[in-house]
């Protein structure tokens, strides 16, 4: 059901996310913060990142207040995705106290990490056809998941890249704005969605 005041909150809280993980970002390749050392400064980092990933989870959350989807294969997609994130955050907490010690608990990083493409692909999609939404609001989701995946995450999983870099995480950073701004301009601004006959009905 359309929430605009929901929605507006998500889109915020959303970009609040972003731009804590663009200070995240740019503070690890400034002060080489990638091995955990149990150094204040790196424990800040790692706060800053994880709260960055919760806030990006609840701009995409916003998505069904935002009206984007209104089916249970969007909405669950969508909850898909806030679980993905919600994997590597918890990974990352486990980082907080075994600081670099394996563990099986790390395992939550692929996992996370797989559950977060897919449904990005499935958001997208479900997005698209649900034609709810117009204009370029309409194809930022399925942007974001062409983006992050295509230029991103599948050349580091096929080994073409030892990371994502600092432009990765960068790009990666400027597609979940995207997104967030998509939920927000959705509370500002009703008329950028579309109700038809068939999809008043469910």
């Amino acid at each position: 059901m359309q929430n605009p005041s929901l929605a507006r909150k998500s889109g915020i809280v959303g970009i609040i996310g972003v731009i804590l993980w663009v200070i995240a970002v740019i503070s690890q390749y400034s002060f080489n913060l990638f091995e955990p050392d149990g150094s204040a400064l790196w424990i800040l980092h790692q706060l800053i990142a994880l709260t960055a990933l919760a806030g990006v989870a609840v701009g995409f959350l916003g998505l069904i207040p935002g009206g984007a989807v209104v089916n249970t294969f969007g909405k669950t997609a969508v909850i898909l995705y806030v679980v993905s994130r919600g994997l590597i955050i918890l990974g990352g907490l486990a980082n907080l106290f075994l600081q670099g010690q394996e563990s099986p608990i790390f395992l939550v990083f692929p996992i996370g990490g797989t559950l977060g493409d897919i449904a990005a692909l499935l958001i997208g999609i479900a997005v698209v056809t649900a034609k709810r939404w117009t204009g370029w609001q309409r194809w930022m989701p399925l942007a974001h998941f062409l983006v992050t995946f295509f230029g991103v995450n599948l050349p580091m999983t096929l080994g073409a890249t030892n990371g994502p870099g600092m432009a990765g995480e960068l790009v990666q950073g400027v597609m979940w704005l995207g997104v967030a701004l998509a939920v927000f301009k959705s509370a500002v601004n009703p008329r950028s969605y579309i109700v038809s006959p068939q999809t008043s009905q469910q």
